[in-house]
């Protein structure tokens, strides 16, 4: 067996959200004791391993996992600041744990797929195109790259899936943050869900999360530009301008509804949009939000269309029962969790529930 993982004990430990403290009194044990393992000052007995195993439901090997987690990407920092410290590292812990089941199921699994997500450079695509780089411009070069037609992006889930990426639900505890995405060498691109959000700011979310990946993986700027940034691309996006302008000479809740169904986004994201390309004014703007407060529409707007399942994750953990003849067991000894545990986030995945797959995919507390 190889040497014991201290960051695969902090892991665990957050992703049950238990402060060091709180786990040390559960073992009956000094802080000091927890802290000098978790800090690499010290190897623990493997008693004391198999009590953290059982405390914190992995299995023993889960601690010998080599390699270590990843933080937040930068442009994560405005909204995380919002969250307790002991909400963020739950949150992180589930962001991470999730990686290494994909990175275990894809040693079997290929992930075929005839497109991709790129990295832009600014500098090169000014140098190639000799023209000031615009949000907008990349917007609607994604579209045309992509080949998605006129009118709205039929299904943001499936896009992404269709072009290597890779969705996952999770319950991250709180509003305060819809999505996370992650781009690491020799991974696909991956987009974390909150399973909490209407499907309406689910939609925006995404095609926010792929802004960032286009645009933030290789020119960094400060947390609130890249934030406006990947809002911008997913406006432009989701709501190209030459379609939007003519349907937003009308600007009530009538008419942001009536768009809302067709382009399966919210009111709010609608309005920002008019907002952006300068075809409301500051007073229609302020009524607006005032109107979506009074009747209660600022946290839950009325009329959401279908929640958009992925597929790629329950195609994933199929592979491994159907064909590979994976049983129970040997699916939780591969991600070193209990077969309990590993039933409640994966089982709905094998047995082919759809629509509301991914509310089960969530932090075991």
């Amino acid at each position: 067996m190889s040497h014991f993982n201290h960051h695969m004990m902090v892991l665990a430990r957050d992703s049950r959200g238990l402060t060091q403290s709180e786990m040390a009194e559960l073992l009956g044990v000094g802080q000091g004791t927890v802290s000098k393992y978790e800090g690499g000052l010290s190897e623990p007995p493997m008693a004391f391993v198999e009590a953290i195993s059982r405390l914190l439901r992995y299995q023993v090997d889960f601690f010998f996992e080599s390699g270590r987690p990843y933080g937040m990407p930068p442009f994560h920092y405005r909204k995380r600041k919002k969250l307790s410290a002991k909400a963020l590292a739950r949150i992180v812990a589930e962001m991470n744990i999730r990686r290494m089941h994909i990175a275990k199921f894809l040693r079997s699994f290929e992930l075929k797929t005839n497109g991709f997500i790129p990295e832009i450079d600014r500098d090169e695509y000014i140098g190639k195109s000799r023209v000031p780089f615009s949000i907008e411009d990349i917007a609607r070069h994604m579209r045309e790259q992509w080949m998605i037609p006129s009118g709205p992006v039929p299904n943001m889930v499936e896009l992404i899936e269709e072009l290597g990426g890779i969705v996952i639900p999770c319950d991250f505890g709180s509003d305060l943050i819809d999505a996370m995405s992650q781009r690491i060498d020799g991974m696909p691109v991956l987009f974390f869900i909150n399973i909490n959000s209407p499907a309406d700011r689910m939609r925006h979310t995404l095609a926010h999360e792929l802004g960032h990946m286009l645009l933030h993986t290789v020119s960094v700027k400060s947390d609130e530009e890249m934030e406006d940034e990947a809002d911008a691309f997913a406006g432009a996006f989701l709501l190209p301008a030459s379609e939007v302008r003519p349907q937003l000479r009308r600007f009530d809740l009538r008419q942001l509804m009536n768009m809302k169904g067709y382009w399966k986004v919210s009111m709010a994201a609608i309005a920002v949009r008019a907002d952006r390309l300068n075809l409301i004014t500051p007073y229609q703007r302020k009524s607006f939000w005032m109107e979506m407060a009074r009747l209660g529409y600022r946290k839950r707007e009325p009329n959401e269309p279908a929640k958009e399942a992925p597929t790629l994750l329950r195609r994933m953990v199929d592979f491994h029962v159907k064909k590979l003849g994976y049983s129970m067991s040997d699916m939780a000894r591969l991600l070193h969790l209990t077969v309990e545990d590993f039933q409640a986030m994966y089982r709905p995945e094998i047995v082919g529930e759809s629509g509301t797959a991914g509310s089960h995919l969530r932090v075991i507390k």
